[in-house]
């Protein structure tokens, strides 16, 4: 059954980059439940980056909690993090960071080298690591047998966008990172993938949290949060002027 309890829950979370540098991230609270599509929005500079790396595990709270799936991650060490990201994560990076060497479908199936329960529900539901990789991409208007072993040097932009949201998608992690990954993208290509990683975050019970400084796709989610409105750190300049 899917989980009641919040996915995402921050508690008086601050973070700076060292004792001495000024606050990037001031929030009091915030919930975020089970498959719920959130749009987080702020000029460059705001802290969204940052706020994502909190999420994930890369970076960890100089003060307050942050719980994801229940799990205080900020109390973990590093690699018990790293292991809780590669089972529960998926993250859509805004320049995709493919692996240049890699095939379409190799760079899909990555994450279920890293985590033996994405690659078991991988597995089960497809048959094969490798069919599920298939199946994602097809979903995503990548089906064509001919790319799955092409290069993704060899891929447009937009398809470029495709595998990287399949890579984060495979093996079900309950919880999907979007760090402006539309950014390169003209409307119309922006509202198809939407469109497509809706689909595929609906089909799953995904819950989704899509960064992004185009207000224009707020209207999509479920909730739209303001940066601004819940992080108490001052913005700096060039952001506060963005």
């Amino acid at each position: 059954m899917p989980i009641q309890s919040p996915i995402i829950e921050l508690s008086n979370v601050r973070f700076s980059w060292s004792v001495a540098s000024p606050l990037v991230i001031d929030i009091e609270g915030l919930q975020v439940a089970n498959a719920e599509r959130i749009f987080l929005r702020g000029p460059s500079g705001s802290g969204k980056s940052t706020l994502l790396s909190l999420l994930a595990g890369v970076a960890v709270p100089s003060e307050g909690v942050i719980r994801v799936l229940g799990q205080d991650i900020g109390g973990l060490g590093g690699a018990a993090r790293d292991r809780f990201r590669a089972d529960h994560i998926g993250f859509i990076f805004q320049m995709f960071n493919l692996i240049p060497y890699l095939s379409v479908v190799e760079n899909v199936c990555l994450p279920c080298g890293f985590s033996q329960r994405r690659r078991t529900r991988a597995a089960l539901s497809s048959g094969s690591v490798e069919a599920e990789a298939a199946r994602l991409l097809s979903h995503l208007d990548m089906g064509d047998a001919g790319m799955l072993g092409r290069p993704v040097t060899d891929l447009s932009v937009g398809q470029q966008q495709r595998v990287a949201a399949a890579r984060a998608l495979i093996g079900a992690p309950e919880l999907v990172i979007a760090d402006e990954p539309t950014s390169s993208l003209d409307e119309d290509r922006r509202m198809a993938f939407l469109d497509l990683l809706f689909g595929e975050c609906e089909q799953r019970h995904t819950t989704l949290v899509f960064v992004s400084h185009d207000a224009s796709l707020a209207a999509r989610f479920d909730r739209a949060i303001s940066l601004a409105d819940i992080n108490r750190a001052p913005a700096p300049a060039a952001a506060a002027m963005a």
